[in-house]
């Protein structure tokens, strides 16, 4: 990455990576980029984040502040291309050549807020994380951008990992309060967050669920393995982001 950003501001080529309220979760606007990144780096082009003022931005930055562009420098450069997760749906994957955390970190709010829901003295501990989809999210059902979104799992598989790794610390971490009590009925030792979960993004959800969404993330990245009950791009990217083990 310092190699490419070294020769950063030589590249005649400019692209703009532009991520609005609405084009998906956490992991969505990171693997996005990351995806795109991989592209300029190959390619000698110089890529910008388009700065949107959203919440995620507050908490999750870049490393490298020359990559960020607002709309008013926007204007003064010409021959960029502009470029929008929509337009990499059917090509996106997750082979980088670098991992997240060369790219991205996250603030102090994000590591004092992690302080405050998940316990000091565990250090070692290895994740679970179950997405149901957005169907099941615990909002205003007006504001869910896509009703019928469902994400299969075993329960079974998922009963099986926990017991299997029983001796272990274990972090489960889900898009459903009310299933993330009921496996925390059933696995008294499951490490669980108390915070009130939202979907980074739908327009209703709060900073204080932005900043807590963002912190389970920010404690995924720091296990020693993510066990990914359900597909789903907050796991995958999380596992991305210090190159821990995923199973899925």
């Amino acid at each position: 990455m310092e190699s490419y950003i070294d020769k950063y501001d030589s590249f005649d080529k400019k692209m703009i990576y532009i991520f609005k309220l609405g084009d998906g979760g956490i992991g969505d606007c990171i693997k996005f980029f990351m995806f795109v990144l991989e592209s300029c780096m190959k390619n000698n082009i110089r890529l910008y984040y388009n700065k949107n003022n959203l919440e995620i931005e507050k908490y999750i930055k870049l490393k490298y502040d020359k990559m960020y562009i607002d709309n008013d420098k926007i204007k003064q450069l010409n021959d960029v291309k502009l470029v929008e997760p929509v337009m990499y749906y059917s090509t996106i994957n997750y082979d980088y050549s670098i991992d997240i955390k060369d790219v991205f970190y996250f603030t102090d709010e994000v590591k004092l807020n992690c302080k405050i829901l998940f316990p000091e003295d565990i250090t070692s501990y290895i994740s679970i994380h179950l997405r149901l989809g957005d169907k099941y999210l615990e909002t205003d059902s007006r504001y869910i951008l896509v009703q019928h979104d469902e994400r299969s799992f075993s329960e079974e598989k998922t009963y099986k990992f926990i017991e299997e790794n029983s001796n272990k610390n274990i972090f489960f971490c889900c898009d459903n309060n009310t299933y993330k009590l009921k496996l925390k009925t059933l696995y008294d030792k499951l490490i669980i967050t108390k915070c009130d979960i939202g979907h980074t993004s739908l327009s209703n959800t709060t900073n204080k669920q932005i900043l807590d969404s963002i912190t389970e993330f920010y404690i995924l990245t720091n296990s020693e393995m993510i066990f990914a009950a359900s597909e789903s791009g907050f796991s995958i990217v999380a596992s991305k982001f210090n190159n821990i083990p995923l199973i899925r």
